[in-house]
């Protein structure tokens, strides 16, 4: 999970009420969108709910000659902090939808094969409802104020959600074979993480040959962490409920920091992947639907 805290100075509003991009697969288990930086493009780029602000990876920085200011700035993801790039961008665009005059982090070039530009976050986001539709591998934007009937349609209650303190990042809670804990939802996570003090009180043995190493992840400061890949149990949040979900135990410094070694983790994209996700960073509001699409 990423605490972005890029600076945005303007924002233009939506040219419609409403406007649907597609989803791609990035080559390495993320999705993308189709953005455009400074009226080129369009580039891939993750839609991130567990990130404040905007991000650009190196290699896509140095491609496009991005403007790089004199300042670094702290950043905080995953694996622990490191101390990044800003560059400054004039206006980022996604079908109609603008975030102007930008500061946003650089991030060094990814260790696996996805080829992403950056990652937009809630400070993109703000101003809409969001669908997330992973069947339909599309993402809406909602121009707030919305027709909720419409937008959101019929079932489970919306989940008013927490703050990660420090951040801007939208909680819940999720319970796992019966226990209770806080999850930060995180559509930029491939997988869902859970750190080992949730891991254990939900009786979950990361050591059991049910698990398995996974893939590495490195985080904004490159600090190699593996994973441990298996079985969660019943897992239940926002009203639905999944039977037999797989996840990964990973011991992050970010959520051990944030929540003070409480059970806590990462709600990624793995288990969103049956349903249509909408999202109201500003009010702090989670909905989960079916989707309209089998997924």
């Amino acid at each position: 999970m990423r605490k972005f805290a890029a600076v945005a100075l303007l924002i233009v509003a939506a040219s419609s009420s409403w406007a649907a991009v597609p989803m791609s697969a990035a080559g390495d288990g993320h999705d993308t969108v189709p953005v455009y930086v400074d009226g080129k493009g369009p580039f891939p780029f993750i839609l991130d709910s567990g990130a404040d602000g905007s991000a650009v990876y190196s290699w896509f920085a140095e491609q496009q000659h991005l403007l790089r200011s004199d300042q670094t700035e702290e950043l905080s993801g995953q694996t622990g902090a490191a101390q990044v790039a800003l560059y400054r961008l004039g206006d980022v665009a996604l079908d109609g939808h603008h975030l102007g005059r930008i500061s946003a982090y650089g991030l060094p070039n990814r260790h696996d094969s996805g080829k992403e530009a950056g990652i937009l976050g809630n400070d993109f986001m703000d101003g809409s409802v969001v669908a997330y539709d992973f069947p339909c591998r599309r993402i809406e934007f909602h121009k707030k104020p919305i027709n909720e009937a419409k937008v959101i349609g019929p079932g489970p209650a919306p989940v008013e959600a927490g703050i990660d303190g420090g951040t801007s990042l939208l909680t819940l809670p999720v319970t796992i074979n019966g226990f209770t804990g806080i999850a930060v939802l995180d559509t930029g996570s491939r997988n869902t993480r859970l750190i080992p003090a949730f891991a254990q009180a939900a009786g979950i043995d990361a050591q059991s040959a049910q698990f398995r190493d996974g893939e590495a992840i490195y985080g904004a400061n490159s600090n190699k962490m593996t994973p441990r890949d298996g079985p969660l149990g019943k897992v239940a949040f926002g009203g639905v409920e999944i039977a037999e979900a797989q996840g990964q135990i990973i011991d992050l410094p970010m959520l051990e920091q944030d929540f003070g070694g409480k059970p806590a983790m990462l709600l990624g994209a793995d288990l969103l992947a049956r349903y249509r996700l909408l999202y109201d960073h500003q009010a702090h509001r989670i909905w989960l639907r079916l989707s309209g699409c089998k997924s």
